[in-house]
């Protein structure tokens, strides 16, 4: 009894399949099972050369069921040898002895030598034709082949070769091609379209390179790595090339310093803080949360306390944040200032009236939410209370450009005139600075530039933001001088 071997194949096409099936397995071997491989679900983009699988073995016996054979096959009652794989073999089912059915697939133009050759039948799910083996020329399909276990409830081992009439060659061409599906050719087509656009997005971008004079890159590369942003850098350069005179942007020196003086140009900065004295100044802090409030009035408290003697006081209406109103009490009692903490417009007025015999009061508020308008309302009608002078928003310039901007539209409720801009030490480059002044209308007051009290605090000059911006001066120049 010859061993059986049940393998399965894949291949670009069924002539392709069916060629290996031949080579690999020899002229005997039955076709059990045949199928196009579906696209991927997922990776719809990935493309594979593998359209067919076909299942083949050898030394299987693959019994026909009683509905397929032909009307009119002669039966017999006789016993019949056992089952054998020869072309012309009985077929034996029950007690039955069955003949077989007449060979098909024999074309008149097909010479004898052709029709005496073994076939290899095709017995799928279907039930397809027995095909020839030598129908097919050989040819080289990428194949891969790993060995194949029917399933319990399909007897394999009781079947034997099944021959039906073949199908039209024009119908086994078209169902053995490869069809390209209409989602295919939607991708396809997506593909296509998504290439073209990165293409034009890549000549634009190296179009607006070309068009900056090759004297002026290095200065439009500086811009870009101090993290300006390239719309920004762009616009620069271009004003500096329409401005200045072709000779003086020859000098590297000079086109730098022309550089730097439109930079300062961009820069609006308003004055510091003044107290007069007799005249009572106030003047309140505001902005989102976890940007440094807290810790730059008492910056400038120290420095005015403590470097110009004014007489001042604090308020704190920072009641949310855990343990803020006993860091401002400590550093209150360090710098030995009077603090009163406020809860409502009420307490404001009279906190302030306790205050009135100072020079200067400076107004910590809770950090707000821009989204929250109900709160900035609230932070509004607190400082209407307290009649302010000045307001200053703080922001950090660990933000980004966009989300500054978006800041000082919503706390611009709460009647901002100046901004502060903090944590300049933990900024990746001092480009911002330049594109927070272009985006933001408010003028700056002050820069922050660590966490000491009262050291790290100065305020903003055009001249020296200018100088950070492009590089020239250290940001902790001033520390180390001190």
């Amino acid at each position: 009894m010859s061993q059986t071997e049940v393998r399965t194949f894949k291949a670009a096409s069924m002539q392709a399949a069916l060629d290996i099936v031949r080579r690999e397995m020899g002229s005997d071997a039955v076709i059990l099972h045949t199928r196009e491989i579906p696209a991927p679900r997922f990776l719809k983009w990935w493309r594979t050369t593998e359209r067919v699988e076909v299942t083949a073995g050898t030394g299987v016996n693959v019994r026909t069921p009683r509905a397929m054979l032909p009307s009119g096959a002669g039966r017999t009652t006789t016993t019949s040898p056992p089952l054998t794989a020869g072309p012309r073999a009985k077929y034996r089912q029950n007690d039955e002895t069955l003949a077989p059915p007449p060979p098909l697939l024999a074309p008149a133009t097909r010479s004898a030598a052709g029709a005496a050759r073994p076939r290899i039948p095709a017995a799928g799910t279907g039930y397809g034709p027995s095909i020839p083996a030598d129908t097919y020329s050989s040819r080289s399909a990428a194949v891969t082949s790993r060995p194949f276990n029917p399933p319990a409830e399909r007897d394999v081992t009781s079947r034997g070769p099944v021959s039906v009439a073949p199908l039209p060659q024009s119908t086994q061409a078209a169902a053995m091609s490869p069809v390209l599906t209409e989602q295919q050719s939607a991708i396809a087509r997506q593909l296509n379209s998504i290439q073209q656009m990165v293409a034009k997005l890549a000549s634009e971008s190296l179009h607006k390179v070309d068009e900056i004079p090759g004297e002026l890159f290095h200065l439009y590369t500086e811009l870009i790595d101090v993290e300006a942003e390239e719309e920004l850098a762009r616009d620069l350069i271009h004003q500096l090339k329409q401005n200045v005179p072709p000779d003086k942007l020859a000098d590297a020196a000079m086109s730098k310093a022309c550089l730097r003086g439109m930079v300062e140009g961009e820069v609006r900065c308003a004055a510091p803080i003044v107290a007069t004295p007799g005249q009572r100044r106030v003047v309140a802090l505001v902005g989102p949360t976890g940007v440094g409030k807290t810790t730059t009035i008492a910056k400038l408290a120290a420095n005015f306390r403590l470097r110009d003697g004014i007489r001042m006081g604090l308020v704190t209406v920072d009641t949310y944040r855990i343990a803020a109103v006993e860091q401002l009490r400590t550093y209150a009692e360090i710098i030995d200032l009077p603090m009163k903490v406020v809860t409502s417009p009420r307490e404001m007025r009279r906190a302030l009236d306790e205050l009135s015999g100072l020079d200067l009061v400076l107004i910590d508020t809770a950090g707000r939410s821009p989204r929250d308008e109900l709160k900035i309302q609230e932070l509004k009608s607190l400082l209407a209370e307290a009649q302010v002078d000045e307001v200053h928003l703080v922001l950090s310039l660990v933000a980004s450009p966009k989300s500054l901007q978006a800041t000082a539209e919503k706390f611009a409720a709460a009647g901002t005139t100046a901004m502060i801009l903090t944590k300049l030490d933990e900024a990746v480059g001092m480009g911002s600075l330049l594109s927070v002044a272009r985006r933001v209308p408010l003028p700056v007051s002050y820069l922050t530039t660590g966490q000491d009290v009262p050291d790290d605090i100065e305020h903003a000059s055009p001249r020296r933001v200018a100088r950070l911006i492009l590089g020239e001066e250290s940001l902790f120049a001033r520390r180390k001088a001190a």
